[in-house]
């Protein structure tokens, strides 16, 4: 498996990170930098204005939804974006409190070294105080995600569409509450032989059921005390990802079933609608049992 070096500096309020990927510069620029490239890895909506001066807007349907400025824009070396908003809640809607909003800048380059080209991101500028906080660990982790789905993407099917399965959903239970029950309560299941995704390590195979009974198998990617991730057999080699974070005074789950087959789209639709109910229902579940205590 391939190295990614990350380091979260909660003094500095920054986040970086950096890995090799198998491709050269010019496609992972244009990973990097086009609307449609951009969503066969990243978000699933992208709109691009190209050049400095121009903007990138990033959206998950009607959550996690925000624009940037492009302040640098060197093709195959270097790019910079920087938005101005403050952290946003457990469903993906920016936080609203006076006077909170920050310029965080995503400084990115790139290496060419031999045939592959090193990815390095520094993401900076979080405020302080506890929703920058959940901010600045959700960026750290997710990022960690989402540069080994650029990687994916580029080494084994550049060119292709995205499909997508994504369920989410939110709770008042503490974060290690919330990702224990995900897995106490048979919602996830992973393998035997490892319980619990912090018994896994990155390059070993794994085996897991998730809500509505859908299975794959494959191999581990990332295993971070609340967010899961691997590459999977099924779905012509897609990924599957289970995550928990903060934000807004809530924790948010999240599953995410990826193919780069547009013949799988039924089974994923299916997916979706099965285990979004099956995962609001053990959480409204959650909830009453709580209230009664």
């Amino acid at each position: 498996m391939s190295e990614i070096h990350a380091k979260k500096d909660a003094a500095a309020r920054r986040f970086e990170v950096s890995l090799d990927i198998d491709a050269p510069a010019d496609a992972v620029w244009s990973a990097l930098t086009q609307a449609s490239e951009l969503t066969r890895w990243f978000p699933l909506e992208a709109s691009v204005t190209p050049g400095e001066g121009g903007s990138m807007h990033w959206a998950w349907g009607d959550r996690w939804s925000w624009g940037s400025r492009i302040t640098a824009w060197e093709p195959n070396r270097h790019l910079r974006l920087v938005e101005t908003r403050q952290g946003f809640d457990a469903d993906g809607k920016q936080l609203q409190r006076p006077d909170a909003n920050r310029d965080l800048v995503m400084d990115i380059t790139l290496e060419t070294h031999g045939g592959s080209t090193r990815v390095r991101l520094v993401h900076s500028g979080f405020g302080h105080g506890a929703d920058w906080d959940d901010e600045l660990d959700g960026i750290s982790s997710g990022w960690q995600y989402e540069l080994r789905s650029l990687k994916h993407y580029l080494e084994g099917h550049r060119g292709r569409d995205r499909v997508a399965a994504w369920v989410h959903t939110s709770t008042e239970l503490p974060l290690d509450a919330a990702w224990d029950r995900l897995f106490s309560a048979g919602l996830v299941q992973l393998d035997a032989a490892n319980s619990t995704p912090s018994a896994f390590r990155e390059g070993q195979h794994f085996s897991v059921t998730l809500p509505g009974d859908a299975q794959f198998h494959g191999t581990v990617v990332l295993a971070l005390p609340t967010q899961f991730a691997g590459f999977i057999d099924e779905l012509h080699g897609g990924i599957v990802r289970i995550d928990a974070f903060r934000g807004g005074g809530r924790t948010g789950l999240l599953l995410w079933v990826v193919s780069y087959d547009e013949a799988d789209r039924p089974a994923l639709e299916a997916l979706e609608r099965s285990a979004q109910a099956r995962l609001d229902d053990a959480f409204a579940v959650a909830a009453r049992l709580a209230e009664i205590r």
